[in-house]
């Protein structure tokens, strides 16, 4: 089968047309590559089709529509070499059925969520697969939800990915020339440097977002003992770290709470739990990895964090990672 996948040109399946996904097809489809994507949206691949493709503003590609191949998840009837999740987290476990049909037994997975763990849940989800951690930074947005049209504002594209499971290098490095020739600021890079970089993002966001949701609060009144609870989150996260081998740089706290604190000046969405407004309007939130990984993982490696625990137990009823690790 690799000998097959080296020769051939690699499937590609990007699920979510949002502006990350969409973005992530265009650039692909201006290579040559053979993409689809796909959408839950019919009226997403209808305006597409009428208007002659998905339009991207580019920065990196200029302003072009692409012929993209949109379809829903029933449409596709294909086998896919390399499955990219473009979408929210907690989408992440529904999309299983759907990967699991279009998979052959060499299949590459992986999520640009660029959460920490979302690795580690998909390995023990999709055993039989092979597993990529990865990040896609681009800027992206809508621009014309009407017409299809979006946005892509940086400068530059830039993707990091590495292995979370054995995967040859010869196909690592087919897919580097891939993303490469897309136009992107390609990286491949070992687990253990996107463990690293992966886990301080985690410290910038999950502490944060366990505290907001622990006393229904925003960032301007993380203060007093609101404030040792953020702290105590943040240590406990260092401890994780040094259980599961992760380094995390010398004052890199430090760096943060400097940082959080002007943070905190800016009055913005920036500074409300994105967890706790899906909360109030009864959405799924990205409780299960921003929150609920680190609890299974301190179980993993058996060690004690018991601010997140205590956190857990007030809030397990909003708890499915459950049904994806097992």
């Amino acid at each position: 089968m690799f000998g097959n996948l080296f020769k051939k040109k690699l499937k590609y399946v990007i699920m979510g047309a949002g502006s990350t996904g969409a973005t992530f097809a265009c650039f692909l489809h201006s290579a040559g590559k053979d993409v689809t994507l796909i959408s839950k949206y019919d009226s997403v691949i209808k305006t597409a089709k009428e208007k002659g493709g998905i339009k991207l503003i580019s920065n990196v590609k200029g302003e072009k529509r692409y012929k993209v191949k949109i379809k829903t998840q029933e449409q596709y009837k294909d086998k896919a070499d390399v499955i990219i999740l473009c979408i929210r987290t907690p989408d992440i476990i529904g999309a299983v059925p759907f990967i699991e049909r279009i998979s052959h037994s060499k299949t590459i997975v992986t999520s640009i969520a660029n959460g920490f763990g979302i690795g580690y849940a998909l390995s023990k989800r999709l055993k039989n697969l092979q597993i990529l951690d990865s990040v896609f930074v681009g800027k992206c947005r809508w621009f014309n939800r009407q017409d299809v049209e979006y946005l892509q504002q940086r400068e530059y594209v830039e993707f990091q990915f590495a292995p979370h499971s054995i995967i040859s290098d010869e196909l690592l490095n087919n897919l580097k020339n891939d993303f490469t020739q897309a136009g992107m600021d390609t990286h491949l890079i070992s687990k253990k440097q996107f463990d690293e970089l992966a886990f301080e993002r985690l410290i910038t966001r999950s502490p944060f977002e366990a505290c907001c949701i622990y006393y229904d609060i925003n960032a301007h009144q993380i203060e007093g003992e609101k404030r040792k609870t953020f702290e105590k989150l943040c240590d406990e996260l260092l401890v994780l770290a040094k259980a599961m081998n992760i380094n995390v740089r010398e004052g890199f706290l430090q760096e943060y709470y400097s940082n959080f604190e002007k943070y905190k000046e800016r009055d913005d969405a920036n500074v409300y739990s994105s967890i706790l407004n899906d909360m109030q309007i009864g959405q799924n939130s990205e409780i299960d990895f921003l929150f609920f990984i680190v609890v299974e993982l301190a179980k993993e490696y058996n060690v004690e964090l018991p601010t997140y625990f205590m956190i857990a137990d007030k809030f397990k009823q909003y708890k499915t990672l459950d049904k994806f690790l097992n």
